[in-house]
């Protein structure tokens, strides 16, 4: 009987060993599982917060995205307006530009009759101003008349 009591205490020794490792494995277990449930809380936590910036972003977005498409429109407003703008003073540019064409023109002649309206003022003879200014002689005579009926 001693050898089966020895057998018996020495099987109760093993298994009271299997049963105390197999309560650090649990304990163990259970430790790693609150750190990875903890660690899974953390995780829900961060995805909750990354869920709500990824809306302010988009968010964001949009508004962006409407600001830009005003802009745009706005931009686009302006420009047209400013290419109306400039067609409006290329045309006003040609035409005085023609006006000036013929200003430069009729200037030679102009300048005949302001020297012969000097002339007249100072007295000079029909013949003297038709001489200087190459004027006809009908011109000269109603420049002439014009300065008589003046002072008279």
């Amino acid at each position: 009987m001693n050898i089966n009591f020895v057998l018996i205490i020495v099987v109760a020794a093993a298994l009271l060993l299997s049963l105390v490792w197999l309560l650090i494995k649990v304990s163990r277990l259970k430790s790693q599982a609150k750190l990875l449930s903890s660690q899974l809380n953390a995780l829900e936590m961060l995805t909750a917060d990354l869920q709500v910036n990824i809306s302010a972003l988009d968010q964001k977005n949009a508004e962006l995205s409407a600001l830009l498409n005003t802009q745009t429109t706005e931009n686009e407003q302006v420009s047209r307006q400013l290419e109306h703008r400039i067609r409006n003073q290329q045309q006003e540019l040609a035409s005085l530009t023609q006006k000036l064409t013929l200003l430069d023109e009729q200037q030679p002649q102009d300048k005949f009759y302001h020297r012969a309206s000097k002339l007249a003022a100072k007295g000079a003879s029909a013949e003297e101003i038709m001489a200087e200014c190459e004027l006809p002689r009908a011109e000269v005579e109603m420049l002439l008349a014009m300065y008589k009926q003046g002072d008279g």
